[in-house]
C-alpha cells in the first residue's frame, strides 16, 4: 500500500512550481536582454533625457493601461498608495539618470556603473528584507575597483565620462530601491497595473522638466514610442512577473544580460571598442554582482512569502 504523501509533496504541485520557476527565469532574462538595446531608440533622436523620459513613461503607461483595466477591482489602502508613490519616484529617477548617462558618455560606462545596483541590493537586503547577503562587502570593494579601471583615471578622461559615470551610479541607487518596491506593489495590484499607474504618474511628474528643451520630430516620437511599448512596457511587465516568481536575488543574476547586450550594441553599432583594461574592469563589476546575487539568492528565495511567488497578470 502506498504511504500518503506529506503536505507540500504533491508531485503535480512541485511540477507546477518548477514550471513557474523556469518561466520566471526566462521572463527576466528576455526582459533584461531587451533593455540592452535602449541606446538604439535613444541616441538617434539626439534629444535630452528630460524630453525622452516623460514621453517614454507616457507611452509605457498607455500601452499597459488596457491590461490594467481588465483585472478585478483593486483594494487601495495606505500600503498600496505608499508603494505606488515610491515606485513612481524610484523609477522616474532611475530612468532620467540612466538616460542622462547614455546621453553623456559611452554605453559601456553608463551601463556598467548602472549595474552596481545588484551590489547595493545585496548590501540593503539584510535591513529591508531581513535577508543575509554573504560576501557583499568584499564584492562591493571589487566592484569599485572595477569601476575605477573602466574609467581609467590614469588616461585622459573621455568627454562626459565622469558625469556619465556619476549619473549611472545614481541610477543604480534608484534601481535598487525600485527592485524592493515594485515586487511588493505587483503582488498587491498586479504587474500591468503597477506598470501602467506608476508610468503615467512619472510622465506627469517629469513633463514640466521638458520645457525649454528641443522638442521631438515625428520620426523621433515614432522611435521612442516603439521602444517604450516594446522594451519599456512589454519587457517591464515581463520582468515584474518574473521577479515575483524567482525573487530579487536570482533576478539580479539574470539582469546582467542587459550590460552584456548593451556593450555589444555599443561596439557593433556605435563604434565603442573597449580597451583591454576597461574590459577587465567591466568583468570585475559584473563578476562581483553575479557573485553577490548567487550567494544571496538561496536566502532570499526562502524569505519570500509563499503568496508572493507569482505576480498576477491582471
Amino acid at each position: 500500500m502506498t504511504e500518503p504523501r506529506a503536505d507540500g509533496d504533491d508531485p503535480q504541485t512541485e511540477a507546477q512550481r518548477g514550471r513557474g520557476l523556469i518561466a520566471g527565469l526566462v521572463m527576466v532574462t528576455i526582459a533584461a536582454a531587451s533593455w540592452g538595446t535602449w541606446s538604439l531608440f535613444l541616441r538617434p533622436t539626439g534629444l535630452s533625457a528630460w524630453v525622452t523620459s516623460p514621453i517614454i513613461f507616457a507611452v509605457m503607461g498607455l500601452a499597459a493601461l488596457p491590461l490594467a483595466l481588465r483585472g478585478p477591482r483593486t483594494r487601495w489602502d495606505r500600503t498600496v498608495v505608499v508603494l505606488l508613490a515610491l515606485n513612481t519616484l524610484f523609477d522616474a529617477l532611475n530612468l532620467i539618470t540612466f538616460f542622462g548617462a547614455i546621453e553623456r558618455t559611452s554605453v559601456a560606462i553608463a551601463v556598467l556603473t548602472h549595474y552596481l545596483a545588484p551590489i547595493l541590493i545585496a548590501l540593503l537586503a539584510p535591513r529591508i528584507d531581513r535577508i543575509a547577503a554573504p560576501g557583499a562587502g568584499p564584492a562591493a570593494v571589487v566592484a569599485l575597483i572595477g569601476l575605477v579601471i573602466v574609467l581609467e583615471p590614469w588616461r585622459e578622461a573621455a568627454t562626459g565620462a565622469v558625469p556619465g559615470a556619476i549619473l549611472g551610479a545614481l541610477s543604480a541607487v534608484c534601481y535598487a530601491g525600485n527592485t524592493f518596491t515594485v515586487r511588493r506593489l505587483a503582488v498587491r495590484i498586479g504587474a500591468p497595473r503597477a506598470m501602467a499607474y506608476h508610468s503615467l504618474a512619472a510622465a506627469v511628474v517629469l513633463a514640466p522638466f521638458a520645457l525649454g528643451h528641443a522638442g521631438p520630430s515625428g520620426s523621433d516620437l515614432a522611435l521612442l514610442a516603439a521602444g517604450a511599448a516594446s522594451i519599456g512596457a512589454g519587457s517591464g511587465i515581463l520582468y515584474v512577473v518574473g521577479l515575483t516568481r524567482i525573487g530579487a536575488a536570482r533576478a539580479a543574476v539574470l539582469t546582467f544580460a542587459e550590460p552584456l547586450v548593451a556593450v555589444l550594441v555599443g561596439a557593433l553599432v556605435w563604434d565603442e571598442p573597449l580597451h583591454a583594461f576597461a574590459a577587465l574592469g567591466g568583468a570585475l563589476v559584473l563578476g562581483a554582482g553575479i557573485y553577490v546575487a548567487r550567494k544571496a539568492r538561496y536566502h532570499h528565495a526562502h524569505a519570500v512569502p509563499r503568496d508572493d511567488r507569482d505576480a498576477r497578470v491582471q
